[in-house]
């Protein structure tokens, strides 16, 4: 009797050990992968230059927002900053940008040639050389989200073959993915989902913000997938081999406008100096008496 009165209490102990070792273990686990999702959401980043001239014009040029052409410039710049994935930054920000670029540039090439029409074409090209190296960014990361996305794809579908839900799919290739666009989307989807959001909100939330054909089309097919109730694998490994496709579609649609584009080089650059080259001693020829 008391051989069996041990035995039942030893599996007592033993099971609660477990439950207790199990369940800090689970603990454990959450607290990393939060930890490791603000390191990948909230990245740091350093302090904007500039910090004091921003700070007063945000706070002293707000009567800019209700004027009509500046209100829907600072959306389209507020539309920029979304696709470039820069929080951190307002629109207003990057007007201040523009501001001391252009003011500089006029200040610098005014006093070197002490000409107004200089001043005026350098202030010009300050501001919009701004706005267009905002946008040239945008699309470059908008191009790498597209470049990555089939692998993206791929790897979750083999997870999600493997029986991993779509959440442990995520948290896989978060942990083995190099640092990327798509990867930081991913970790801010992951993040929503953890902290109660559901996956519908937190998949549309990031493809209003992107507005790319391709992430939409993966956003869709997993809530169409969740609500009809179909393998997510399948649909994902589908998709990817669509996107292949739709890349390689693009690849050959730039291959064939690079001759359309490297005809305004050649005519202003290339063809004047290649007829000087041929034409000008000839013309000096006849020019000599």
């Amino acid at each position: 009797m008391a051989y069996a009165l041990l035995i039942l209490s030893s599996a007592c102990i033993g099971w609660f050990v477990k439950d207790a070792a199990f369940s800090l273990w689970m603990r454990l686990d959450r607290y990393h992968q939060g930890v490791r999702l603000k390191s990948l959401v909230a990245r740091q980043r350093k302090p904007l230059p500039f910090q004091d001239f921003l700070a007063f014009l945000e706070n002293n040029v707000r009567f800019l927002s209700n004027w009509g052409l500046m209100e829907r410039y600072l959306r389209y710049l507020s539309r920029l900053l979304q696709r470039r994935g820069r929080s951190d930054l307002k629109p207003i920000h990057v007007l201040g940008y523009q501001i001391l670029a252009a003011g500089g540039g006029a200040l610098v090439f005014g006093l070197l040639t002490e000409s107004a029409f200089v001043a005026a074409s350098a202030f010009l090209a300050g501001a919009v050389v701004s706005f267009l190296w905002l946008r040239d960014k945008a699309l470059g990361r908008e191009k790498r989200i597209l470049r990555e996305l089939p692998n993206a794809l791929e790897v979750l579908s083999l997870c999600s073959e493997a029986g991993l839900s779509l959440e442990q799919a995520m948290d896989q290739y978060l942990k083995n993915a190099k640092a990327s666009p798509l990867r930081d989307e991913l970790a801010g989807i992951l993040e929503q989902t953890r902290s109660g959001s559901s996956r519908k909100n937190a998949l549309e939330a990031v493809s209003a913000r992107l507005d790319l054909t391709d992430f939409s089309l993966f956003t869709t097919s997993l809530i169409q997938a969740e609500k009809f109730g179909t393998g997510i694998a399948r649909s994902l490994r589908q998709l990817s081999l669509t996107l292949r496709d739709k890349q390689t579609q693009r690849a050959e649609k730039a291959v064939q406008e690079m001759p359309v584009k490297m005809l305004f080089p050649l005519v202003v650059f290339i063809m004047p100096v290649t007829f000087l080259v041929i034409f000008g001693p000839i013309i000096l020829q006849f020019l000599q008496p």
